[in-house]
């Protein structure tokens, strides 16, 4: 079989690239990117013999149609995605190919599941925000629902910091995120609120290394898709924030004055974007700082209420931990595209992680990275703690949730 993937000079890519030549149902991965000097020292650094570079402009519609025909599945990294929207979807569509993307933007992914009906018409499945958070945070809000006989309400937590302080895509999405108003899912409607105020943060308790965090309603996906695709769910809300804590609010005020826009605006008679400069010397600076120590820190959490007969249940899912966020979001887009190819997933159209069996892709992520052993369920019915324990330890998840 053939796989695609485009962005794949980028990090988040990597660990797809290196699980997905790893398959033996893989014959050949396309590794395509506008930076083709990178992708042939990835292939000739890793020993990547089923790989071969392809320099691809996604902008060039040509040049795409010929990159994705033929092909199996693509993977979408090419970022970021409020910019480049449903360009290579788009693409998939129109040549008959599933499709797998990280999508963590809220306005990219509502124009993605618009083109719903062209997906199924196509007969193609594509795969959306199949990341950490959106991605396995989702599906555990599928599997925590599953536990109940209605849902009622789903949270979703989330806190990033990278050791790396250099300007990334990421970065530029936070930004994105919130810079206007955002949606969150309430008493059964879809409603615009303000992202990042104080009136509606919480203190959440994550498991170390990270403790307790304040979070803040962000614009996310989880929102969109969750209350798209669990039955019967009357709120949903997204918090997340930054590590450390004191970024969250020098970026807002870079937000709040503009200073992340990428509109352009007339600067001494030329016409400047201000977060290109922004950008500039973001890296001018950083060239003169120390390198940091710090590891990479990351956690997320998700907590589905709902009943089980006439008993109040609560379902608390939570992970911490200190590997990288290419580790923490590509693997799961990896097993997703892997799930893709052995006809896993049927499911016909544009859909997101929570339509997945949860069970059959939280074993397969588990074989495939280690990365999620440390994902901890806390059952409570009527406020009385039932079940405590991680999903990856000892006993198998499945028989966590029976109570075996």
């Amino acid at each position: 079989m053939k796989a695609l993937i485009t962005g794949a000079a980028g990090q988040m890519a990597q660990p797809v690239i290196s699980y997905l030549s790893s398959l033996a149902i893989i014959d050949q991965l396309t590794l395509a990117d506008l930076a083709e000097e990178k992708l042939v020292k990835i292939i000739n650094n890793n020993g990547y013999t089923k790989c071969r570079p392809l320099k691809l402009d996604v902008r060039n519609k040509q040049q795409l149609a010929e990159a994705v025909t033929g092909q199996d599945v693509v993977v979408n990294f090419v970022g970021p995605y409020y910019r480049f929207g449903t360009t290579v979807l788009k693409a998939a569509i129109e040549n008959g190919v599933n499709y797998v993307d990280i999508v963590d933007d809220f306005d990219t992914t509502a124009e993605l599941l618009e083109l719903n009906d062209k997906a199924a018409a196509a007969g193609i499945t594509a795969l959306i925000a199949m990341g950490a958070s959106p991605g396995v945070i989702n599906v555990l809000a599928r599997l925590g629902s599953e536990q109940m006989d209605q849902t009622d309400e789903i949270n979703t937590y989330w806190v990033v910091g990278e050791s790396s302080p250099e300007f990334t895509g990421a970065l530029k999405h936070f930004f994105h995120v919130m810079g206007s108003k955002i949606p969150t899912f309430e008493n059964g409607q879809m409603k615009k609120i303000w992202p990042f105020r104080n009136d509606g943060a919480q203190t959440i308790a994550f498991l170390p290394p990270l403790g307790e965090f304040k979070l803040y309603h962000i614009g996310h996906p989880e929102p969109v898709t969750l209350s798209r695709f669990i039955p019967g769910v009357k709120t949903v809300t997204n918090r997340g924030a930054l590590y450390p804590a004191s970024l969250n609010q020098i970026f807002k005020v870079l937000v709040n004055y503009g200073i992340t826009s990428d509109v352009p605006i007339p600067f001494r008679g030329e016409m400047v974007a201000p977060l290109e400069f922004f950008e500039a010397l973001y890296n001018e600076r950083l060239a003169h700082m120390p390198k940091t120590t710090e590891p990479s820190l990351g956690a997320m959490g998700v907590e589905i209420k709902g009943k089980k007969g006439n008993q109040e249940m609560i379902h608390w899912y939570t992970h911490s931990t200190n590997a990288e966020m290419e580790e923490t979001t590509g693997y799961p887009a990896a097993v997703g595209a892997e799930m893709m190819l052995t006809g896993e997933i049927t499911q016909k159209g544009v859909i997101a992680p929570e339509c997945l069996n949860p069970q059959k892709f939280l074993k397969i992520l588990s074989q495939a990275t280690s990365v999620y052993d440390t994902v901890v369920l806390t059952e409570k019915i009527d406020g009385i703690v039932k079940k405590e324990g991680r999903l990856f330890d000892g006993q198998t998840w499945s028989d966590l949730l029976k109570g075996d």
